[in-house]
């Protein structure tokens, strides 16, 4: 399964979900790989330096060789996560047109329309080529949100992108701590309970449900705004 992570900002976000969806699959039993099209930051190779198990493959897909090397790894691995960065590329393009679903992590506070459109064009013209992809928004606030005029931000923004499904899970502050070289919250889990178990709910979410996600916008909005109230 191709499982891509994006979004429009430079926080994060993405990459913190990435880290902690590859460690939980490749837990499970798994052969995963994680990959990068952008710089790779060398989280992969602290992992290694530091014997942290589970291992986690990391690679970079290099300019405009995503199909290529897609098609090289997909007989390899179980399961590939790609973090597709912020940016409007062609390696981005060519990740949502091949991946089965996309998780856009977004925060309620920081949504700006004229900055957000092009990624909301990005995954609304990528069912052109790929009609069975399916995109989860996943919330992420702060430690006391989310707030009303935050909650109300991020539905409307998951309206916007055609069969778009908003996660049960609220991601607080998954990147406020530094757990490590080559560690994410996955790891320390005893440390910090709360975010660890957030991440939990997003992976079983991701891959447990993942079938069962509904196609029909009414009812995953129906949903979403039973439980955020």
């Amino acid at each position: 399964m191709i499982i891509a992570i994006v979004n429009q900002h430079g926080n994060p976000d993405r990459s913190v979900i990435a880290r902690n969806l590859a460690v939980l699959r490749a837990r499970s039993g798994r052969r995963v790989c994680l990959m990068h099209t952008a710089r790779d930051d060398g989280w992969g190779a602290e992992r290694g330096v530091a014997a942290l198990r589970p291992w986690i493959d990391t690679r970079q897909v290099g300019s405009r060789a995503v199909k290529t090397r897609l098609a090289a790894l997909r007989p390899l691995f179980n399961d590939i996560l790609i973090d597709a960065g912020a940016r409007d590329t062609e390696e981005c393009r060519c990740v949502l047109a091949s991946a089965r679903l996309v998780v856009v992590p977004v925060r309620g506070a920081e949504i700006d329309l004229d900055c957000q459109y092009r990624l909301l064009a990005r995954l609304n013209a990528a069912r052109v080529f790929n009609p069975g992809m399916r995109v989860l928004f996943v919330a992420v606030c702060g430690a006391d949100g989310p707030r009303m005029e935050e909650r109300a931000a991020v539905l409307a923004h998951v309206t916007r992108v055609q069969d778009a499904s908003l996660s049960n899970v609220v991601l607080h502050q998954p990147a406020a701590h530094d757990y490590g070289p080559g560690r994410c919250v996955s790891d320390a889990e005893t440390c910090d309970p709360e975010s660890a178990g957030e991440m939990h709910a997003l992976y079983d979410e991701v891959y447990a449900t993942l079938p069962k996600l509904s196609t029909l916008p009414a009812a995953q909005l129906g949903a979403a705004h039973a439980l955020w109230g």
